[in-house]
């Protein structure tokens, strides 16, 4: 999925491993929700949980903040990856959909497989560990149907009920938990994002004075909604932050990451005021507001990631080949970690339970749950793979190379 300016393609793969983590992130989260929720739900103050969950701890497995990181990374390498192919912009949505909906369609069906083959111990293993998160999914619709409405018409297009882009869509739109693969409700985010990004990009091809009210415009309405996020990448890569040497002063952007991680943990506990009120205010209502915790980790996740950007010591560590290699399988992790947890992971923990005791249980299913994630995901990646090589094709197909008119774009890249 990610698309490095072709001036500086080396400059940039860290960003990568941005997005290598931020998967990683989401898998701590559901294998600590589902097997040890202390870390993740309701608990008694002043337990080990508690500690942690106030702690910058949490962040490392902190979900919805990675989440935001995808979207905000999605804005930046949707602009570099639209700025080349302008001329073309049916070509560049259908290659979108391509790029998102046969993956999306894949995890579904393997969530279909393995929910027929182990059925739901889900539900056990989650009155066993504590977590009512975790017993709650207990989905009964699978059909040819349903395998369609979700891994299409609800990944792509449609949304879920619960993280609804637009009242315009909810007549639609189902639950969650109809759903086969729940964290497939950011790909709708992601197709919508990029449309947004594709129409700030063709503003910028037209003059500076549009694309600057756009994005005004856009950041407005967008403000309490996950869609800011793509806002923010865009206006970064605009910018060429990422190419860009990182900044002599390390203590700026180290006191940026430490504050987003600080908006991000007091996010659980309480989240600020003024939040609250720009969530409430109906004063915004084109978009309404999403709750005021995410609205904090989202505004955290992103000076997080501005802050990365920025470090020197960040690049050079997340540019390390390895750890970009193994970035490469976040789309493909992301995309099946969830049947794993719920089938394959939640059988061990009641077979390990049976055999060395709830406790022990709790750390081995964790263990299993994330080497299991990782090898789904190597068996997943030619999927990912072909499904990024078909969106490319069709976008080159339909895209004929023709000199560019100037742009806003441009006149940043000569600044």
């Amino acid at each position: 999925m990610l698309s490095p300016h072709p001036a500086t393609p080396s400059r940039i793969a860290f960003l990568e491993s941005v997005r290598g983590l931020a998967a990683v992130q989401v898998l701590l989260g559901h294998l600590c929700g589902a097997f040890w929720p202390d870390l993740t739900s309701d608990f008694v103050t002043d337990s080990f949980g508690w500690y942690v969950r106030s702690s910058p701890l949490h962040f490392l497995y902190d979900g919805y903040a990675a989440v935001y990181v995808f979207f905000v990374l999605s804005g930046y390498v949707l602009t570099r990856s639209f700025e080349s192919h302008l001329d073309h912009p049916l070509a560049l949505i259908a290659a979108r959909t391509i790029r998102l909906g046969l993956p999306a369609l894949a995890a579904v069906l393997v969530s279909a497989v393995l929910l027929a083959v182990f059925g739901r111990p889900n539900v056990e293993a989650g009155v066993l560990s504590g977590s009512d998160w975790f017993a709650r999914w207990r989905l009964t619709d699978i059909s040819a149907l349903s395998l369609l409405r979700d891994g299409i018409g609800n990944a792509l297009f449609l949304g879920y009920r619960e993280f609804s882009g637009s009242a315009l869509l909810s007549p639609w739109q189902q639950s969650l938990d109809q759903a086969l693969v729940p964290p497939l409700w950011t790909l709708s985010v992601e197709f919508h994002g990029s449309l947004l990004v594709l129409s700030l990009c063709l503003c910028a091809r037209r003059t500076r004075a549009l694309w600057w009210t756009a994005a005004i415009l856009v950041t407005i309405v967008t403000i309490r909604k996950p869609y800011v996020c793509f806002v923010a990448g865009h206006l970064l890569a605009s910018w060429q932050r990422a190419e860009r040497p990182a900044l002599q002063n390390c203590m700026r952007p180290i006191m940026a990451v430490a504050l987003g991680v600080f908006l991000c943990v007091r996010a659980e506990a309480s989240p600020f005021d003024w939040i609250r009120a720009l969530c409430d205010d109906p004063a915004f209502g084109l978009l309404s507001g999403q709750p005021a915790e995410r609205q904090q980790k989202m505004f955290g996740a992103i000076v997080v990631l501005i802050g990365l950007i920025h470090l020197q010591q960040a690049r050079s560590v997340l540019s390390w080949p390895a750890l970009v290699r193994l970035s490469r399988l976040s789309f493909p992790l992301y995309l099946v970690h969830w049947p794993i947890l719920m089938g394959p992971t939640a059988l061990i923990f009641l077979r390990l339970n049976g055999a060395i005791g709830l406790e022990p249980a709790r750390f081995g299913a964790i263990i299993a749950g994330i080497g299991l994630s990782a090898a789904a995901a190597l068996l997943f990646l030619p999927i990912d793979r072909s499904a990024l090589s078909w969106s490319r094709r069709w976008r080159e197909r339909w895209s004929r190379r023709k000199p560019e008119p100037e742009s806003f774009a441009a006149d940043q890249a000569r600044a």
